[in-house]
């Protein structure tokens, strides 16, 4: 076998091999960013549902509740819709992933502590139809997360690979935060 026959097929397989190692990151790093925009999408949601029946504080609305925990969720809800903002200017870098998932677990705290709260003698004070809306949200934002995160942590792994990782970064795939 001639020396240059030995090289081209080398570098053939080379360049086979890097072409799939490339789509393979493309499409666990779109499949990725698919899941993101579905987390966002129903976190989104619970944010317009807190804003909808929850007055800003100092807000002219009169029919909708006060006190500490409502104005406390209502500030949740607005610092989950900037960072849901943030997040899509910088999409899987795990400093803004991070962020969001503190400020979804903050809007959740805020959540049970007004929901949670003591009822007056009208009955309780999260209306029926507000809470199942917010608990279909919720779940379908809990169980995106959980695929957004495995989807990442394949995501990673292929990155972390051994003959992978040597050519990851110079492809521009960097590891993704998980939520």
């Amino acid at each position: 076998m001639d020396l240059s026959l030995l090289l081209w097929l080398v570098l053939a397989v080379l360049l086979f091999w890097g072409v799939g190692l490339y789509n393979r990151l493309m499409r666990l790093r779109a499949r990725s960013l698919e899941v993101l925009g579905v987390v966002e999408k129903h976190a989104s949601a619970c944010v317009v549902l807190v804003k909808q029946y929850v007055a800003a504080p100092g807000g002219s609305d009169r029919h909708a509740p006060v006190g500490a925990p409502w104005v406390g969720l209502h500030a949740a809800a607005s610092r989950l819709e900037q960072w849901l903002e943030q997040s899509r200017s910088m999409p899987l870098q795990p400093d803004a992933i991070q962020s969001l998932s503190a400020a979804w677990a903050a809007m959740h705290a805020a959540w049970l502590d007004a929901s949670e709260g003591p009822t007056d003698l009208a009955g309780p004070v999260m209306p029926p139809d507000m809470q199942e809306a917010w608990s279909a949200a919720s779940l379908k934002v809990q169980s995106a997360s959980g695929g957004y995160n495995q989807i990442v942590a394949r995501y990673n792994e292929a990155i972390q690979q051994y003959p992978a990782r040597w050519v990851a970064g110079l492809m521009g795939f960097h590891p993704a935060g998980p939520f």
